[in-house]
């Protein structure tokens, strides 16, 4: 069966910011790479890539825990998770799922609250790049704003699949790969992958 829209929709954005994301991570290192060019042969900094890379790292890492959250890459400790009866571990599912929406609101909220409250002073960095400090903050305001908005979607979609009986597919959507029927939680071998 399809994912809805509404889905369908948050998994090609938040691709699509963690590919953006992964080309800033790209950018750092290449501004890293210049200035410590232009530090040994012209004994400057020209690209100011430790304030630059901050900036770029931070906003790159608030869309990409968005795409985490929906490949399912965020940290969960399954020591006893296996053990547990079905519906204590969809419980667990939507806990975790709840709790992650909750925390990146929190941090959406509290990061516009100081995107906003610089952007209105016209807050600019203590340094040579004297950037307002609002935009980059905004930037990664958004990000975590994002995240909060998959995380909600998510938990939602959860509960419609638990209340409509549709657990296999909650458990698909919210649970540890290696509950999941037909996944051991262990990658195939490389030949396996090549052959497929």
């Amino acid at each position: 069966m399809r994912e809805p829209p509404t889905e369908q929709l948050l998994h090609t954005l938040a691709a699509w910011a963690a590919r953006i994301g992964g080309g800033m991570i790209f950018l750092i290192a290449v501004l890293v790479c210049g200035d410590v060019f232009t530090r040994n042969v012209l004994n400057r900094i020209v690209f100011h890539s430790f304030e630059l890379g901050n900036y770029l790292f931070a906003i790159a890492a608030a869309f990409g825990m968005a795409y985490a959250l929906l490949a399912r890459a965020h940290i969960r400790i399954d020591v006893a998770y296996n053990k547990f009866p079905a519906a204590m571990r969809r419980t667990v599912d939507l806990l975790a799922l709840a709790s992650t929406t909750a925390v990146a609101s929190l941090f959406a909220y509290k990061a516009w609250v100081l995107a906003l409250g610089a952007l209105a002073r016209g807050v600019k960095t203590n340094s040579t790049l004297g950037i307002e400090i609002g935009y980059p903050q905004a930037a990664w305001a958004l990000g975590l704003s994002f995240f909060a908005l998959v995380g909600l979607v998510l938990t939602l979609r959860h509960i419609r699949l638990l209340i409509a009986g549709q657990t296999v597919r909650a458990d698909a959507l919210a649970g540890i790969g290696s509950e999941i029927p037909g996944n051991s939680g262990q990658e195939a071998p490389a030949e396996a992958k090549v052959a497929s």
